[in-house]
């Protein structure tokens, strides 16, 4: 099994699902299920196109850090930091 970060490529409504994690055996699964789950939310008015959402598979061999950030700044990005 694999987890994958689906998330909005777009600033999002109300009533709409902005990210969500998803484990599934494949990225393939892992949309479809995706996009069941916007079918069927009742408190979700959204469907699935892949220019709205992205889907990204994280990689748990790799040490890394997802944060969402307030404001503008929707979605989940990997902190990375400078060298100084």
């Amino acid at each position: 099994m694999n987890i994958y970060l689906i998330q909005s490529t777009d600033c999002l409504m109300d009533q709409a699902i902005q990210n969500a994690i998803v484990v599934a055996r494949n990225r393939n699964i892992a949309i479809k299920k995706f996009s069941k789950e916007l079918r069927n939310n009742p408190y979700c008015h959204q469907s699935y196109r892949s220019t709205w959402f992205s889907c990204r598979k994280i990689n748990l061999n790799k040490p890394q850090m997802l944060i969402q950030y307030g404001g503008d700044t929707w979605q989940f990005d990997e902190v990375k930091y400078e060298q100084e």
